[in-house]
């Protein structure tokens, strides 16, 4: 038994989440994906997986093996399948993506709808996106910061502007025409927001008004969908990525209190990857899309 035939199960293993998935996917039998396991471990010196309830979970040598070959196993497929007799087409493997679930819905899923490629979607704030690259649970995580460890190579993707938006049945009766004005009406407001931590208000405040955060945050939600709604629904304002709430600016359930274009710059986005992983050709068109995009 050849080693890359170990390492191949052992990829669809960890990515199937179960030794028996991962072997009907392999198209072997399970207990010949278990023995192939029981070599590529004893190989390494130490365990892979641990079972679980439902399946099996990597162990931390297994995360660090998969961050290693997965990328170059991808990429080395199309000449494995080929060595292996060319009888038998194997599947395609899927282009992982993580990102927030609001902006892959608003910005990955057009670039992606004429693309002829697989896509395993992931999702989660910024932190845990970039963990799921860093362990290479992921090929392309998107996100607002750039990866810091120098095998991450981050692609900018265009960059998102800001609203400031309140429910438009609790909106200002006249329209407030400047910065002072909006800072008066909002002080000791309710307010509605993604987390506590508020960088970006705090940030807003700060420059838009002079002076610390001074609304009532009304509700925290980790979802930008809840809080555009919480604000649609007249529970605060808040200040969210114009794509948010494009679709409620349309339909007259939020209004504009003011244009901030000139206080809060545009968040960049980043596609990040790994430098392993840049030969697959269905990444590269991934990326290719996503930078594409208006």
């Amino acid at each position: 038994m050849s080693s890359s035939e170990q390492l191949r199960t052992f990829v669809a293993v960890y990515r199937a989440g179960s030794v028996t998935n991962g072997a009907r996917q392999r198209l072997v039998s399970q207990p010949a994906a278990s023995q192939q396991l029981a070599a590529l471990e004893r190989a390494v010196g130490g365990a892979l997986f641990t079972r679980v309830a439902g399946g099996v979970e990597p162990t931390s040598r297994g995360r660090e093996l998969y961050a290693e070959v997965a990328p170059l196993l991808d990429g080395l497929e199309p000449i494995l399948s080929g060595l292996d007799g060319g009888h038998v087409e194997a599947p395609r493997a899927p282009v992982r993506v993580a990102s927030t679930a609001e902006h892959f819905a608003a910005r990955v899923l057009p670039a992606l709808a004429d693309l002829d490629v697989a896509v395993s979607a992931r999702f989660g704030d910024t932190d845990e996106v970039l963990r799921l690259l860093e362990a290479g649970e992921v090929d392309i995580a998107l996100a607002p910061t750039p990866p810091r460890r120098r095998q991450l190579v981050a692609t900018p993707v265009g960059s998102e502007g800001f609203t400031l938006v309140v429910g438009a049945t609790v909106a200002p009766r006249r329209r407030l025409r400047s910065l002072d004005a909006v800072g008066e009406w909002l002080a000791g407001r309710p307010w509605v927001a993604y987390s506590h931590e508020l960088p970006i208000t705090r940030r807003f405040w700060q420059q838009a008004f002079g002076r610390s955060f001074a609304a009532d945050l009304r509700l925290a939600a980790p979802d930008l969908r809840v809080v555009a709604g919480a604000v649609a629904a007249g529970m605060g304002t808040s200040l969210l990525p114009s794509f948010v709430v494009a679709d409620l600016l349309a339909a007259g359930s939020v209004v504009e209190l003011v244009d901030v274009a000139g206080v809060v710059a545009p968040q960049p986005w980043f596609a990040a990857t790994s430098s392993l992983g840049g030969g697959r050709p269905e990444v590269a068109m991934v990326l290719s899309a996503l930078s594409a995009r208006p």
